[in-house]
């Protein structure tokens, strides 16, 4: 058994904390919202086209935002306070998802890509924002990777009853009522996120050009190479990602085709998931206890890899939602690990940077991965790409075992001396 990390904190005592609840339970209830949205887009865009090239076009619509602007964003998180960010990015989206409604016939799946684009594009923003902020609400090592593997729970409450509510309102009442439920959704996060009392604030600067943001957005991009962990986070997810980007624009389309499946059994295939993120999730302490956050990486996306392939083998639609179980299984500990380890890395002054960076180059994997997937699914069928993803997911484990390093020193021990800076710098163009 190799040396494993710190005694970490349990769940409760971090639910105790009042901020981080409030935080948890508005991501609770924004996410349910969204996987309302998530299957009403591909079912709709299914339904109106019948085209694996224009769902993925819908989920290329709905990523290259964290392309093009997650870059701006890391340096706005670490500039400006994150708390206003999430709200301001909650609030908009949670205006631009009606527009969905307005889509009726193929000729207007054009206003799902569009408005698609900017509802992610509102979205890039939060992200970073809560990654820099969950040190500063839990405060202490001890307490983050029960705090994040709870965040984990987030996307396991939503893939629980998120999907499966979805599958039967979207059939029973059409689309129209989960881009209203969504929107509702957010508003609840935002009024959520506003209840937070730790400050958000970074350094306040007197003084704001393209030159300042240039050079902090060169100093993330420096501090990510030079530093091995993070150097080590980036080539793995972006190994994984070329096989997982696939599964994305390809899922809904092989479970309709190869096995008949309705919007009811889409529902059930993604619950079936959140209860193996649920599971893992319940065992992200236990495995911390026992194996470096390194480790737990590693072994977490072969396991996640192997899934995929199978996925890509079997025949029955039951076997399908026990694959799922296992990929849900994977995920939750390897997502976890992945975001402790990046925050104990990480000075709080270019985290949201550098979680910035992560995101998009492991956005450009995601994109080749869609955009290819999309053409060789009509030119080889769709199991011969699952199998080949899994085969390339599960190679991510080489840089997770050799380039990716776990911290002499957590980061924490030296940003929470000074964890809410007050003092006013002036930073010259």
């Amino acid at each position: 058994m190799e040396a494993a990390s710190p005694k970490r904190a349990p769940f409760s005592e971090v639910l105790r904390n009042r901020d981080f609840l409030a935080l948890w339970l508005g991501q609770v209830i924004s996410q349910i919202g969204d996987s309302f949205t998530y299957l009403a887009l591909l079912i709709t865009v299914n339904r109106l086209t019948g085209s694996t090239v224009a769902m993925g076009f819908m989920v290329i619509s709905l990523t290259l935002p964290q392309l093009i602007f997650s870059f701006l964003a890391g340096v706005v998180v670490d500039r400006v306070d994150r708390k206003r960010v999430m709200v301001v990015s909650d609030l908009l989206r949670g205006l631009l998802v009606l527009a969905f409604i307005t889509v009726r016939t193929p000729e207007q799946v054009y206003v799902f890509y569009v408005v698609g684009f900017l509802l992610s594009s509102a979205g890039v923003f939060f992200s970073p924002a809560k990654t820099a902020m969950i040190p500063r609400i839990v405060q202490g090592e001890e307490r983050l990777l029960s705090a994040n593997a709870l965040s984990q729970t987030i996307r396991v409450v939503a893939l629980l009853f998120g999907p499966a509510m979805a599958g039967f309102a979207i059939a029973w009442l059409g689309t129209a009522p989960a881009f209203v439920v969504d929107s509702l959704t957010y508003i609840v996060s935002g009024i959520a996120i506003l209840t937070i009392s730790t400050d958000g604030r970074n350094v306040v600067e007197r003084r704001t050009s393209l030159r300042t943001i240039w050079d902090q957005l060169a100093e993330g991009v420096s501090y990510t190479v030079h530093n091995n962990t993070i150097l080590g986070i980036i080539v793995t997810l972006m190994v994984a990602l070329l096989g997982v980007g696939a599964i994305e624009v390809l899922f809904v389309p092989y479970l309709q085709g190869e096995f008949g499946a309705g919007s009811e059994g889409l529902g059930i295939v993604q619950t079936a998931q959140g209860i193996g993120m649920l599971v893992g999730s319940a065992l992200v302490g236990n495995l911390a206890a026992r194996f470096r956050l390194t480790r737990i990486i590693a072994w977490s996306v072969a396991l996640l890899g192997i899934t995929i392939a199978c996925a890509g083998l079997i025949n029955q639609f039951a076997l399908i939602a026990m694959v799922m179980f296992v990929a849900g299984l994977s995920l939750a500990p390897l997502n976890a690990a992945m975001s402790t380890l990046m925050q104990v890395t990480v000075p709080d002054d270019k985290l949201g940077r550098v979680s910035s960076v992560v995101d998009t180059t492991g956005t450009v994997s995601y994109l080749i991965s869609m955009s290819g997937a999309a053409f060789l699914a009509e030119a080889m069928g769709i199991r011969t790409v699952f199998v080949a993803a899994g085969v390339i997911t599960s190679l991510s484990l080489l840089p997770a075992l050799t380039i990716m390093k776990e911290p002499e020193e957590s980061a924490l021990t030296v940003s929470q001396r000074d964890a809410y800076p007050s003092a006013e710098l002036s930073v010259e163009a």
